[in-house]
């Protein structure tokens, strides 16, 4: 039975030296090509990567990278691929191959046409975010987190019953909070969500109370996250 992939759909190149890239800024290793025995991603329906795309035709990876302090440093071709959870990178005069940007918590920021992401250290390793936020630099910062699951052929059972191809499907993203080093997934019960808060907790459940805020809805989950910043001022 085929197995799933574990490189991009590009072509497989070897070593590390990406000219265009200044490797001490940039720590990206060479994709593998696949074996025989496993699937390309053209062999499989739907698509691992989020849609970033821009342009005037809006079929354009560009990324845009950025130094911890926020100061530009390189445009280059870029696709957040969410299957895998990382970044694949390719210079601005290839688009064909294309290399797994290395992982370093609280690095590079990557821009992704109106999307920030950046790595993180949280409970389950190192994994990218997209920044809803403005900044990461306060004391709660609003994340997200965008994945894709693989999802094997089923054979049909009987000639009454249509069988599904290899996929790729894209969850509903989940949201996490950056309370100073520390990430946490936003609880599913809203008792639970306030204690995230700690001495503040009365004071979130007041101001989402009186403006009938969702603590699972994006737009309000950003306004509660301004708010407890502005009580720590």
């Amino acid at each position: 039975m085929a197995q799933l992939p574990t490189q991009s759909s590009g072509s497989a190149v070897t070593g590390s030296n990406i000219d265009v890239f200044d490797t001490n800024r940039f720590s990206i290793s060479a994709m593998q090509k696949a074996s025989k025995s496993e699937l390309s991603y053209d062999d499989i329906e739907g698509t691992p990567y989020i849609d970033n795309n821009t342009g005037a035709a809006n079929n354009l990876p560009l990324g845009k990278f950025y130094t911890p302090n926020f100061e530009y440093l390189e445009t280059a071709l870029a696709r957040y691929n969410a299957y895998t959870d990382k970044i694949e990178v390719s210079p601005l005069d290839d688009g064909v191959d294309y290399y797994f940007l290395k992982k370093e918590p609280d690095f590079l920021y990557v821009v992704l046409k109106d999307k920030k992401y950046r790595a993180y250290q949280h409970e389950n390793g190192i994994g990218y975010f997209v920044i809803v936020s403005d900044d990461d630099n306060r004391s709660c910062t609003l994340l997200k987190k965008e994945t894709v699951s693989f999802r094997k052929a089923k054979k049909a059972e009987s000639s009454f019953v249509t069988g599904t191809p290899d996929s790729f499907q894209r969850h509903k993203d989940m949201y996490y909070l950056k309370l100073d080093a520390t990430i946490v997934e936003i609880p599913r019960r809203k008792k639970d969500f306030y204690k995230l808060f700690g001495k503040q907790k009365e004071a979130i459940k007041n101001y989402v109370e009186n403006y009938k805020l969702k603590w699972n809805d994006e737009e309000d989950l950003l306004k509660i996250s301004n708010y407890y910043n502005t009580l720590l001022l």
